[in-house]
């Protein structure tokens, strides 16, 4: 079971398979329709209803992702970066562990905003006709898809009645927003082991753990080819088995071929 933290709703998730690795390899390229429909097959309400995943918030979207990472790939989270101080360039290793790292980005009631009482999910500015709701992951799909993405996302998310009044609350609204639901994606620091530097890097949650996964799954053609080869499985069969229970075949068959 999982928690969203703005939603608060309870989740399950069921082990990935050749199916979430084939939507890695061949799916869509954007990282937010990605993670929509790896949420889509693979999370279903703890009571066992069907998780709406574009209606989730970012900072949920971007927390299940994360929480699909670790159960995949494990508990810490690592990248390697360079020094930007001039002549140094020197690596510098970051680590963190998911867990931690989403704990740290919790959701609270902001003090310039309050609900509307006859409109679930949307917010009021205080003393401000401005009202607004959270961004969710399929605002954020949308978003991307058109010629001005910032521009797109107000306009599905804030009502002020103009625009020279959205534009004057644009930045309480989005201090607002920022409580309301704390993106996990932003910067994380590192010191550099040569000069002691501190370095900062941008952590784009959704993004990095595809590439990832998209990378731990570049092994499926071959392991589909060598279960395939061996026990005359065919492709969807192959593509049904969890990852871990797949790969612990392919090793078997590898193993008694000789690894040929």
């Amino acid at each position: 079971m999982f928690r969203l933290p703005v939603s608060g709703i309870d989740v399950d998730l069921r082990p990935a398979t050749g199916l979430e690795d084939l939507l890695l390899l061949e799916g869509a390229r954007d990282a937010a329709s990605v993670s929509i429909a790896l949420v889509e097959q693979l999370a279903r309400k703890l009571d066992g209803g069907a998780l709406n995943a574009r209606d989730l918030t970012v900072t949920d979207m971007e927390a299940l992702v994360l929480e699909l990472r670790r159960r995949l790939l494990g508990e810490w989270v690592e990248s390697r970066g360079r020094c930007p101080s001039a002549g140094c360039g020197a690596a510098i290793d970051i680590s963190f562990r998911a867990g931690d790292y989403a704990s740290q980005h919790r959701s609270r009631m902001p003090t310039n905003s309050a609900p509307l009482k006859n409109e679930p999910g949307w917010f009021q500015l205080t003393g401000s006709e401005v009202q607004f709701r959270l961004v969710t992951a399929g605002d954020l799909a949308a978003a991307m898809q058109s010629a001005n993405p910032e521009r797109e996302l107000a306009r599905r998310t804030i009502r002020s009645g103009s625009d020279a009044k959205m534009q004057r609350a644009n930045r309480a609204v989005q201090r607002a927003m920022q409580s309301l639901a704390p993106p996990l994606s932003g910067e994380i620091e590192g010191r550099c082991p040569e000069c002691g530097a501190t370095a900062r890097f941008w952590f784009d949650v959704q993004s990095f753990v595809q590439r990832e996964m998209r990378y731990s799954a570049e092994f499926l053609y071959d392991d589909v080819h060598v279960l395939a080869s061996r026990y005359h499985w065919t492709e969807d069969k192959i593509l049904s088995l969890p990852r871990t229970r797949r790969m612990q075949y392919v090793e078997m068959a590898l193993r008694r071929s000789g690894g040929n």
